[in-house]
C-alpha cells in the first residue's frame, strides 16, 4: 500500500523546527538575517526568492539507514548531488535512502523543502559537506518553514551545529 504525502494526511506547516533554530541563534548571539517569503519547494526556487546564489543554499536531506533504522541529516551545498556511495561510507552503512515524506513530518515536524540544515534540534547527526564551506562564507536555508529563511555566516553556523564535516557530494 502507498504511503500518503503529508498533504494527504493533511499535515499543515509547524513552526516547531523555527522556534527552536531562532532560540538557539539568539541563545548564542548570532547573527543572521531572517527573510519571509512566498512558499518554496526546490532549492531553486528558495535561491531565487532570496536573490541568492544556489550554491549558498545549505541544502538539508534527512537519510534513513536501513537495517537499524536510525536518521541523520546531510548537509551539502544546493548546488551539488548526493553520491550515495560516500554517503554509505560517511554513515557505515550498506544500504539507506531518502526518508519518506512521512518520516521527514514526524521527525522533524517539517513538510519536504523546509527541513533546516540543524540535525541536532531533531536530536540526529548532522553531516556537512565540504562543499558548503568551500562556495563561500554565506549560507542561505529553509528554517523549518517554506516561507522563511535564514542567511548567516557558514564559520557562526559551526559555532552552533556540531556538523561532522566530510565529503558526500559530487558535480
Amino acid at each position: 500500500m502507498a504511503e500518503l504525502s503529508p498533504q494527504e494526511n493533511n499535515i499543515q506547516e509547524n513552526d516547531f523546527a523555527y522556534q527552536q533554530i531562532i532560540h538557539l541563534l539568539n541563545s548564542k548571539n548570532i547573527n543572521y538575517k531572517l527573510t519571509t517569503h512566498k512558499p518554496t519547494k526546490t532549492s531553486q526556487e528558495s535561491a531565487e526568492v532570496r536573490g541568492a546564489t544556489i550554491a549558498s543554499g545549505a541544502k538539508a536531506m534527512l537519510i534513513k539507514e536501513s537495517k537499524n533504522q536510525i536518521f541523520c541529516l546531510l548537509v551539502m551545498s544546493a548546488a551539488k548531488k548526493l553520491s550515495w556511495k560516500l554517503a554509505k561510507q560517511i554513515i557505515n552503512s550498506k544500504k539507506c535512502g531518502m526518508a519518506s515524506e512521512i518520516d521527514v513530518y514526524e521527525i522533524t515536524k517539517c513538510l519536504p523543502g523546509a527541513v533546516p540544515p540543524f540535525g541536532s534540534i531533531f536530536k540526529i547527526q548532522t553531516y556537512m559537506d565540504n562543499s558548503l564551506i568551500q562556495q563561500g562564507d554565506i549560507i542561505n536555508f529553509n528554517c523549518g518553514l517554506r516561507t522563511k529563511s535564514i542567511q548567516m555566516q557558514i564559520q557562526d553556523y559551526l559555532k552552533v551545529e556540531n556538523s561532522q564535516i566530510c565529503d558526500f557530494t559530487e558535480e
